[in-house]
């Protein structure tokens, strides 16, 4: 019994008992950590065995990539998918896009460009605005690679830049003719060059002669140039000589543009020649007529993409026309295949998220993407640029791409999964009885009385304070005390809430405001507006009917004006017998009385039954007021004193029935900002305490308004 008893008298008796009832969880807790443990090594492990397969993807990758075949790399990655289906390889370049990736479906025709389907369809050249649409026929040197017997290879989009183009074409056209014999010399196709250069001398336009000459002067690739001598070429070949531009007798310009000896060219070229391995030279026609001349551009890409094709090294095409885009007279260059898919497109997407990471960072990043069925281990390695890559991608980046390797790893998902199932079930039985004990004994010791506390201060809350905690006793627990407490609390609100009925709100703020220090009997000078009303023939009602009949009507006239001054933002000070007096601080105060003033006497009114001819009379005064507690220790009255406060009683009792009369400063600081209510003028009244009559104005409705 002695325990009973002390477990009935302590909650922490209680909650002692509960934790012992708890004290199973541990079991639960002991296999989540053993299964965690054995999950994060299976994880583990799986990372590391799906890191090998990648990091061996990659290394085959990258071997067949510096054999300088893009065909051998895409037929490998493709291999390698198919012997491994829950491997997924993708080879983005430096910008993040991916190459070597298998051709998507043909489109719908409904959702190939209009003017794309229709030039494809054709074969005829199209413009839309500064967009040309240039069909790209398959020649006969072009079924070694496109033996699908179709008359067209594609079709080239070019955006033109009409300002650019008019003002770089000289510029544009030496940009892409050197792009054309870069990439092609890359491929090393040098085979192709005289024939580049002869067909455009004798195709485009603005081109009359190409040709480069190496360092010594001497014809390399294309025909002679009329005019063009090897001194001149000697000397654009010199060490830090930059490319020159000369006009030409008849018209036009020559251009000679050196030929560094760049990284890509060791393979071919002795770097011990020198800096420069040649000069590429240009002779250009004088534009055909102001402004742009897009054909001249749109001739020299066309061209030149078709010998880059030719090359057989498929990169060098998206690369040049990258580059065209960014000779200042194009905007943009799509090109499509002919059956409407875009293979490529110079406004480049966002690389995916760990693609961008590794270009921007050049470090690897390895994850886990994905849960259960589709969790797959995800390893993103940089291509950095060595010396064997530079012959096809330059030096001018440290990277030339990244590859991304992606494997399923479900299987070893499902093994994690069935092993925390199993740990699971077992600890479910053993955990499900703890948890019925442990809410029994919760429930009838703990959760019941203080659920009762808690509906008893929900119902506080919402205004109610007629219940009380059942079962609460002061020489309980620790839950039947507090229970005992908020009774107490309860009790002590009700008695509050009564009270606060009696004091105006300014009271009860200072008490608030003063808490154990209690209220100072110390005036307080501020700014005030005060306001008395005084019922009309009340005296004369009051001695002919029963006092029941004085309080009924006395209340409900006295509850009209003051839910009037409540509206306005007053604060009742007082009631005083069939009287009130009011208190208005803050913004706007002067106006808000007058205005609740006004509104008083409509209110009386509204108020009457019938039979009752009651009426108010109302004065209003503004100043300076001393504010405070007044009266003894034992008993004090919360209210304002002062010349204002005489003044507004005064005014109170000289006022006629329905009649609202104001000092002159109330009627100063109201002058023209009421425009409800106008002020008039009233005969100086002789009140007691003042030797000067006072000046006052009537305020009223204002008879215009409304």
């Amino acid at each position: 019994m002695r325990v009973f008893g002390f477990v009935t008298r302590h909650m922490i008796a209680k909650i002692f008992l509960a934790v012992a009832v708890v004290v199973g969880l541990v079991l639960l807790y002991q296999t989540a950590r053993d299964t965690r443990r054995e999950v994060d090594m299976l994880k583990r492990e799986t990372r590391q065995s799906a890191e090998t397969i990648a990091h061996m993807i990659i290394g085959a990758v990258e071997h067949t990539m510096l054999q300088g075949d893009g065909i051998q790399v895409k037929s490998l990655i493709a291999e390698l998918v198919e012997r491994t289906p829950e491997a997924r390889v993708q080879v983005f370049d430096q910008r993040g896009i991916e190459v070597f990736a298998p051709p998507p479906p043909p489109p719908r025709p409904e959702d190939v460009p209009a003017r794309v389907r229709e030039g494809l369809a054709d074969g005829q050249r199209r413009t839309d605005g500064d967009v040309i649409y240039r069909p790209v026929p398959a020649d006969e040197r072009c079924r070694e690679c496109h033996r699908d017997g179709k008359p067209l290879r594609g079709l080239l989009a070019i955006e033109v830049d009409r300002a650019g183009c008019a003002s770089r074409r000289e510029d544009a056209l030496v940009g892409l003719v050197q792009d054309g014999f870069l990439h092609i010399m890359t491929a090393r196709k040098a085979e192709l060059l005289d024939d580049y250069f002869a067909e455009l001398a004798s195709g485009p336009a603005g081109v009359r002669a190409a040709a480069v000459f190496d360092a010594h002067g001497e014809l390399a690739f294309g025909g002679a140039i009329e005019g063009l001598g090897p001194e001149q070429v000697r000397a654009a070949a010199a060490p830090g000589a930059r490319p020159s531009r000369v006009p030409r007798r008849g018209g036009g310009t020559l251009d000679l543009v050196p030929l560094p000896m760049q990284d890509r060219c060791v393979g071919c070229h002795d770097p011990k020649q020198g800096p420069v391995r040649g000069v590429l030279a240009l002779a250009l026609a004088p534009p055909a007529g102001s402004g742009c001349q897009s054909e001249e551009i749109e001739a020299v890409v066309d061209h030149s993409l078709r010998f880059i094709m030719l090359s057989q090294l498929g990169r060098r095409i998206a690369d040049f026309l990258d580059a065209a885009a960014q000779t200042g007279a194009l905007r943009r260059l799509d090109l499509y295949d002919n059956v409407g898919r875009r293979y490529w497109t110079t406004r480049h997407q966002d690389p995916p998220p760990r693609v961008a990471e590794v270009l921007t960072r050049k470090a690897g990043v390895a994850s886990f993407e994905g849960e259960g069925e589709s969790e797959r281990s995800l390893l993103v390695e940089p291509l950095f640029n060595h010396d064997g890559c530079r012959r096809c991608h330059g030096s001018a980046d440290q990277l030339r791409g990244a590859v991304s390797v992606s494997l399923s790893t479900a299987m070893a998902a499902r093994m994690r999964s069935e092993t925390i199932e199993q740990r699971t079930w077992f600890s479910a039985g053993t955990l499900l009885a703890i948890l019925v004990m442990l809410v029994g004994l919760l429930q009838y010791f703990v959760l019941r009385p203080v659920n009762q506390i808690g509906q008893v201060a929900d119902a506080v809350g919402e205004g109610d304070l007629g219940v009380s905690v059942a079962r609460a006793d002061a020489g309980g627990d620790e839950v039947a005390r507090l229970g005992a407490r908020v009774n107490h609390m309860v009790s002590g609100l009700r008695a509050k809430i009564q009270l606060e009925k009696f004091v105006s709100r300014g009271a009860a703020h200072a008490v608030e405001v003063a808490g154990l220090r209690g209220v100072s009997r110390r005036g307080e000078r501020r700014a005030a507006t005060v306001l008395f009303s005084d019922i009309r023939g009340f005296t004369n009602f009051s001695e002919t009917v029963s006092p029941e009949a004085v309080v009924e009507m006395l209340n409900r006239m006295l509850d009209a004006q003051a839910r009037v001054v409540v509206a306005h933002g007053g604060d009742i000070d007082k009631f005083v017998g069939d009287a009130l007096m009011a208190l208005f601080e803050g913004e706007r105060a002067v106006w808000r009385a007058v205005e609740c003033a006004v509104a008083m006497v409509a209110a009386v009114h509204d108020a009457r039954v019938a039979g009752e001819a009651f009426a108010i009379g109302v004065g209003v005064a503004c100043g300076e007021v001393v504010h405070g507690a007044m009266g003894s220790e034992a008993r004090m009255d919360f209210t304002v004193i002062g010349d204002v406060v005489n003044t507004g009683a005064r005014l109170c009792s000289a006022a006629d029935a329905d009649e609202v009369l104001v000092t002159e400063a109330v009627a100063r600081a109201c002058a023209g900002a009421l425009p409800t209510i106008e002020l008039v003028a009233h005969e100086p009244l002789q009140v007691k305490g003042k030797r000067e009559p006072v000046i006052v104005c009537a305020a009223r409705p204002r008879r215009d308004a409304g």
